[in-house]
């Protein structure tokens, strides 16, 4: 009997694939085939170009059903994530099964049965944001990613009224319920497919899932552009916007969802990472969606000429608003490098210690990392003070500074405990010579008048590409540290050697009755 497939240990996680598949290179043929006709307007006739470009969806949705299915397949997975993907699937599998039909029988299909595919779509899509694994909160931080989330989900509104629903509805020079409802239906969940990716964005995810989960949600945002299209010229008539752009915003979400489903099939998934919270672009999105809702405030306003009062009330407000998004910005970035540096040194700290050995795994680079202990540092805390004692840690910091250089990593880890990243080494020996030129860097310096000569004890360890797990060469870099500080004051630092592994113990041989 088969069993269940077991999650793969982390040093034995193959390394992502590399390539392109030829499958793929020739729908993204395709796909440059159709954006540069649409974009240069060498196709006269649209009925044509409609149908080329849903051949083009057609072919996409094929392929992403198949890599979307395969990663839903893969065992290495987390539930979760097997589960979004799977949700994926479904998102094309609508397309494979509507596309057709919309090509060939283009005057019997009802724009109801074209309504219901598209909600299954986006709720399909919104189901694989809500299942993909992100990094792990508390709920106060929860609650503040979900009111910055929301932020987001009211600018991306006012762009929708903008654009669909303020023209539809004066349009029919009107306004009840069921025309407010009959126009709002598909920014309601291009709102809340808005409201998702940006959760997902400011959450972030494993580092391993990092690339897939960039291009899940580049492709829902290019969907939504493609769908505030469609949506500007139904309730545009006269618009001088050429039609084929929906098309274009549109395989170019598909193509980027499809991509995202390769990416995580090619990827795989290491263990080795972790959830994180990622301090990109993405905690940027608020301010951007403020400022989004103040320009289109300032447009119409220029483009009614009501400058008198509409033109200084909206000035003001968006000078107003830039004044406070740009302190709140400094705020975050202050705060986001209080949480990643120590407060004593400036050094990185263990979180960013951590971020930056899961980032260099993900890579599948050969890596190092080198764990430095201060020998003699708690005589002088006993002697001197924690004062002086604070200051030597700071004046260590400074040696570390000035031999290490970007893009390897100090690290203060706690108390006397001081760590180096090399996310990238060429070969074994460049770990060693930093190695080297810590330990030549060391010697006496002046605290509150008094001499003291700084020593410490460095174990390295180098890994190559997908062999070892963060806490493994973490572990392996101790070792050697320990192995440096045995051999007395003038080994400065050692090599992690497999002899320094503890003896692993017999098993009891059984006796016989």
């Amino acid at each position: 009997m088969r069993t269940r497939s077991r999650h793969v240990p982390p040093s034995r996680h193959r390394r992502p694939a590399r390539g392109l598949p030829p499958v793929y290179a020739g729908l993204g043929l395709l796909y440059a085939v159709i954006l540069v006709l649409s974009g240069f307007n060498l196709v006269d006739d649209f009925a044509w170009y409609g149908q080329a470009a849903q051949g083009a969806r057609f072919a996409f949705g094929v392929f992403g059903v198949v890599a979307a299915v395969r990663a839903a397949r893969m065992p290495a997975l987390p539930p979760r994530l097997r589960q979004a993907w799977g949700a994926v699937a479904a998102c094309f599998a609508t397309l494979v099964v509507t596309v057709p039909l919309l090509v060939l029988f283009d005057e019997g299909v009802s724009s109801s049965w074209d309504d219901a595919t598209h909600v299954v779509f986006v709720v399909a899509l919104l189901i694989a944001l809500q299942r993909f694994p992100l990094a792990p909160t508390g709920g106060r931080e929860r609650l503040k990613t979900a009111i910055d989330a929301a932020t987001v989900m009211v600018g991306g509104s006012v762009v929708f009224w903008f654009t669909a629903i303020g023209p539809m509805v004066d349009r029919r020079h009107g306004f009840s319920p069921e025309i407010l409802v009959s126009a709002a239906v598909y920014p309601i969940g291009d709102l809340l497919l808005l409201f998702s990716v940006a959760r997902a964005l400011l959450r972030g995810a494993d580092e391993t899932a990092q690339r897939p989960l960039r291009l899940l949600t580049a492709g829902t945002l290019v969907l939504l552009v493609g769908d505030a299209t469609h949506a500007y010229l139904s309730g545009h008539d006269g618009t001088e916007m050429p039609a084929s752009w929906q098309f274009v915003a549109w395989i170019t979400a598909d193509a980027l969802l499809a991509a995202a489903a390769v990416s995580q099939r090619r990827a795989g998934f290491a263990a080795a990472t972790e959830p994180r919270r990622v301090l990109g672009v993405g905690r940027y999105l608020p301010f951007f969606a403020v400022a989004v809702a103040q320009l289109l405030m300032l447009a119409q306003a220029g483009n009614d000429r009501a400058f008198f009062p509409w033109g200084g009330l909206a000035l003001g407000g968006a000078a107003l608003s830039v004044l406070v998004l740009y302190r709140q910005t400094l705020v975050q970035r202050e705060s986001d490098e209080r949480a990643l540096t120590d407060g004593l040194t400036g050094l990185a700290n263990r979180t960013m210690f951590r971020q930056t050995s899961y980032r260099a795994l993900a890579r599948g680079r050969r890596m190092s990392i080198l764990v430095i202990d201060m020998n003699g540092f708690k005589e002088i805390n006993d002697t001197l003070g924690h004062k002086s004692g604070d200051r030597v840690l700071v004046e260590f910091a400074e040696v570390l500074r000035r031999c290490v250089a970007p893009p390897n990593l100090p690290v203060r880890l706690g108390g006397d405990e001081f760590a180096v990243v090399l996310p990238d080494v060429a070969r074994p020996e460049d770990a060693y010579e930093v190695a080297g030129r810590i330990a030549a860097a060391l010697g006496p310096i002046v605290v509150d008048g008094r001499l003291i000569t700084l020593a410490a004890s460095i174990g390295v360890a180098v890994t190559e590409p997908g062999r070892l797990t963060h806490d493994e060469i973490v572990h392996r870099a101790d070792l050697a540290m320990y192995r440096a500080k045995s051999l007395g004051p003038d080994t400065r630092w050692a090599i992690w050697q497999e002899s320094l592994e503890p003896a692993t113990p017999a098993a009891p041989v059984p006796v016989a009755a």
